[in-house]
């Protein structure tokens, strides 16, 4: 479970390389993340987790983070359970939630609720039980929206936009989720990224 740091070093290194070919440009608008919390993120493309691991090599995400990913993802690319983060399988074993628990009381969890890739444009949003129920065990934590989004408007490479939202529990996840991606996809359509930082 432990990221082993050349590995992490190595990664992010064609991480980097491999963003900045395939997209030409990110933006971010992110809150201060308060701890503890749990985040949740939207899932419609590959890129979600390189996504997710540039935010990290920059020091947006607190140190102590684990990311949930697909035990099949994991399969297929197993460089990923070497940089902090752990199995989610479809549907949720018992052994992996009960891990999820402990690792909740020590780590700011960071899921794909979801479960799998889902078409950006796709509704309502699959939301897995398991999430509710996570929630519920923790309702004094912060829930924070990272919300990703893609779009190809002039050439080959695209641009990556993406907005962390925090809520305070309770709130509907799928509906919140909801929200924040179809705000996130009117910004960068109007080309209203007041408040955004753009990375590169």
């Amino acid at each position: 479970m432990e990221r082993k740091k050349l590995s992490y070093s190595m990664f992010h290194i064609g991480q980097k390389l491999f963003l900045r070919r395939m997209f030409r440009s990110m933006r971010v608008k992110l809150s201060r993340i308060e701890q503890p919390s749990i985040i949740v993120v939207n899932h419609s493309s590959f890129y979600d987790a390189l996504v997710l691991f540039e935010l990290d090599r920059r020091g947006y995400l607190p140190k102590n983070r684990i990311v949930g990913m697909s035990a099949d993802g994991l399969k297929k690319f197993p460089i990923f359970k070497k940089l902090g983060t752990f199995p989610i399988s479809q549907p949720i074993k018992l052994s992996e939630y009960k891990e999820l628990l402990r690792l909740a009381q020590t780590h700011t969890i960071i899921l794909f609720p979801q479960g799998v890739e889902e078409h950006a444009e796709k509704r309502p949003l699959t939301i897995q039980p398991g999430v509710k129920r996570l929630m519920s065990r923790f309702p004094k934590y912060k829930l924070l929206f990272i919300s990703i989004y893609y779009s190809f408007t002039d050439g080959v490479r695209g641009d990556i936009a993406c907005q962390l939202t925090p809520k305070a529990q309770p709130v509907n996840i799928q509906q919140m989720m909801t929200t924040e991606i179809d705000t996130l996809k009117a910004s960068v359509i109007t080309n209203d990224l007041k408040g955004f930082t753009r990375l590169w």
